[in-house]
């Protein structure tokens, strides 16, 4: 017999780490119906992302061009990268199943949240450690 902790496991386990509940959906909706709200939100991402790009590129990982709000960027050894920030509790896709195992791909988050990031970056090459 199955107990609800192990079934909410077992759930968990086999997600996928970008799913999008129907909670957060409805929330999305919502906001944008707020004119204000995403107009505030495009104009603090599109800092964030300008941001990361400028900071990627300064060492020496220049995201691809691209229009969308998320971008590839070769790394080397994807899977060890992700590994390498997963223990700073930063989360990336490794594109290997995409066919592009030396790309991670990126999506601009908050300015913090890519400070975090750039950081963490620095950290794994500073460290001495193999960024990838």
């Amino acid at each position: 017999m199955w107990r609800g902790e192990e079934i909410i496991d077992t759930l968990r386990r086999i997600r996928p780490p970008w799913n999008v509940n129907s909670v957060a959906q409805q929330a999305g909706v919502i906001a944008l119906k707020e004119v204000g709200y995403l107009k505030r939100c495009q104009t603090e991402l599109g800092e964030a992302r300008d941001y990361l790009v400028a900071e990627l590129s300064r060492l020496g990982l220049p995201p691809l061009p691209t229009d969308a709000n998320f971008f590839l960027v070769e790394v080397g050894d994807a899977a060890a990268f992700r590994r390498n920030l997963l223990e700073h509790k930063i989360l990336v896709r490794d594109c290997t199943s995409f066919g592009l195992p030396r790309y991670i791909r990126i999506a601009a988050r908050t300015l913090p949240e890519c400070r975090r990031l750039v950081s963490a970056i620095e950290e794994m090459r500073d460290g001495g450690r193999d960024a990838g």
